[in-house]
Order: C-alpha cells, then structure tokens, then sequence
C-alpha cells in the first residue's frame, strides 16, 4: 500500500449546518429544528481476568446514546406542545382517555402502539446534506419516544430579539444510515 492509495477520495469536510430533520408526528418541531445529534454508539465489553492484566473482548450489546434536539419555540407553543402532548398521552396522569386521545391527535398512523390504533412511538429521518447541498445520506431513527421535555424561561428584562428555545430528549430502539 503506498502513501497515494491511502489518501481519502472525498476531502471535503462536513458541516454542522448541512442537516433536515424530519418527525412523522411532529411538524412543528420539525420546521423549527436548530440542532440535532447523530447519537454515540457503545459496545459492551467483556473482561478476561489473568494473573497479571485484565484483558477485554467485545461484547454483544450495543447500546445508543440519546437524540437530543433544540428547537425554537414559536408563540401558539405549537413545536412544544406536540412533544408535551406526546407525552402525557403516552402516561396518561390524569385518566385513560389521554391514553385513547393519543391517537386522535395523530390520525392515520401506522406505528407500533401499546394497544391497537395509539401510536405510542415514532420515526424519524435525519438527511445529512454535502457541501454541496447534495443529500449524502438518511439518517432513520426507529421506534422513538420522548424522555425529556425542557423548559420555557419567561424573562423580563430580555429584548423582543430574543427568541426561546427548548430542548427535547428522545429514546429510539436503534437506527439505520442509508447511503443516498
């Protein structure tokens, strides 16, 4: 192998501008989206214990980081609502018909439920653009639900400039990349 066949072909860089995110059940967040994480990926491990070191072998698990996603929040408090009514549909704090509802609000979908027709989960595809605004590949996290919901901060004596972001958590089974 010489120093000429081990240079990369592509050495364009990514940026962190170079993404759309899209939520089947969540288009408001979708448009709002600031930021989101391609989420970290682990693999258990496996000690071999000897008399002078522990040694250590992969193990069979993988285990995925959160997705995280910042969004702006605009003033129907549409973007935060669809994530909060998520979840409180899904654990239905007050009675059952949260629970029934769930699916009310998110009509036609096929997703794997709980019980018959309420979504309780959902998918969601992140596009990750070149530099040349070319889609390079798609992202699909599978069986989503959302963990975390931050807060609004309400503050006085900020400028009408500034804006309000919130922060969401989501959990997922795994995800798939797909060269596009």
């Amino acid at each position: 192998m010489t120093a000429l066949t081990r240079n990369p072909s592509n050495l364009s860089l990514l940026q962190s501008t170079k993404f759309r995110l899209v939520f089947d059940r969540l288009p408001a967040v979708t448009y709002f989206c600031q930021s989101a994480n391609l989420p970290g990926v682990s693999l258990t491990e496996v000690p071999r214990y000897t008399p002078f070191v522990e040694l250590y072998h992969p193990g069979e698990k993988l285990m995925y980081d959160t997705f995280n996603v910042t969004f702006l929040v605009d003033e129907d408090l549409r973007s935060w609502r669809e994530i909060h009514d998520w979840m409180r549909g899904i654990t239905f704090p007050t009675n059952f018909d949260e629970y029934k509802n769930l699916s009310k609000r998110f009509p036609g979908s096929t997703l794997p439920t709980f019980s018959k027709n309420i979504p309780a989960y959902s998918d969601a595809y992140m596009t990750i653009f070149s530099n040349q605004n070319n889609a390079q590949f798609r992202v699909k996290l599978i069986d989503m639900f959302p963990v975390n919901l931050g807060s609004i901060l309400f503050n006085s004596t900020d400028s009408a400039e500034n804006t309000i972001v919130s922060d969401a958590t989501f959990r997922f089974s795994y995800y798939d990349i797909e060269l596009i």
